[in-house]
């Protein structure tokens, strides 16, 4: 059964409320951030939006989204549309690991995302790793629209499916594209098609390794963590010490066209167990943590 849904969601700064907590301080000792109200959440069947007041005790507001049957179905087709008003913190999690189901007509499964960050805003895009099923076709575009001074951690992440099952890198599609705007100029795209081919499938090619993932770091507001996932991924190892090839993960600067200042970072990696990488991702993270006040991946 096709299911064609569209959620929207607009977050704006209480003006008449300030940060008690203090989550990210500015030069006068005061949060960056503001409290935010949710001015528009609309969803339809099969999602709905939870925005839990009890996550934390930050000012960030946190976001999830469910879908009814606990994944995507042949078919499907979700849209996205996300405004993150001027000094708001938003955080979009997940319950559990999103889920694409077999595809065994050859429509895709899709989501669209499109998502507006004002001025000194933050929005964390922090899901559980994404696992499809065998036979599974799944295409995905999300558009990020950000002011000069907006910041963005966007974690996008995928494992082999249900290999604990035997199913191993048995989907047959995943397409992925992730398009960065900056003050109305497009400044980065990352794009993923992972697909067999006549000459190579894409369990040989995966070999042992069962996730692989990007997480992108962006904003001034997030020079302290990009400072910090890189320092940690710079570390030497110590002399005579082999490197682990289970795990891998590099980070790199992110400069914007028109200057050599950096603005951010990128993390590539990959590892042959799924936990093994959730908690290298959650270390990294750590300092994030602390401003958006939970960890996401904790007790899951």
């Amino acid at each position: 059964m096709e299911r064609k849904t569209s959620t929207e969601l607009h977050f704006q700064v209480n003006e008449s409320k300030n940060c008690q907590n203090n989550c990210l301080r500015d030069q006068n000792n005061c949060c960056k951030f503001g409290p935010s109200d949710i001015v528009t959440c609309y969803y339809e069947y099969p999602l709905k939006i939870m925005c839990p007041s009890s996550i934390s005790e930050s000012c960030c507001r946190w976001v999830f989204p469910i879908t009814y049957g606990g994944g995507l179905v042949e078919g499907d087709s979700v849209n996205i549309s996300f405004k993150v008003g001027c000094r708001c913190s938003v955080a979009l999690a997940t319950m559990s690991f999103p889920k694409v189901y077999c595809c065994e007509n050859g429509k895709d499964s899709q989501l669209h995302g499109e998502y507006f960050i004002d001025s000194e805003a933050l929005l964390c895009i922090l899901p559980d790793p994404l696992v499809c099923f065998k036979k599974a076709s799944y295409n995905q575009s999300q558009t990020f629209h950000l002011a000069p001074d907006a910041n963005l951690v966007l974690l996008d992440w995928f494992t082999s499916g249900r290999y604990m099952k035997g199913e191993r890198w048995a989907f047959s599609k995943l397409k992925n594209v992730s398009s960065v705007f900056i003050d109305g100029k497009l400044e980065f795209r990352e794009s993923q098609n992972v697909h067999n081919t006549t000459f190579l499938t894409i369990e040989k090619a995966m070999k042992a390794y069962n996730i692989v993932g990007t997480c992108m770091i962006m904003g001034p507001h997030l020079e302290f963590l990009s400072s910090s996932v890189l320092s940690q991924l710079e570390k030497c190892r110590a002399y005579g010490e082999k490197p682990n090839p289970s795990i891998l993960f590099s980070g790199s600067s992110l400069n914007l066209s028109n200057s050599r200042k950096s603005f951010g970072c990128i993390v590539r990696f990959a590892a042959v167990s799924v936990p093994e990488a959730i908690k290298r991702i959650e270390d990294l993270l750590q300092p994030l943590f602390m401003v958006i006040g939970n960890n996401p991946f904790a007790n899951k």
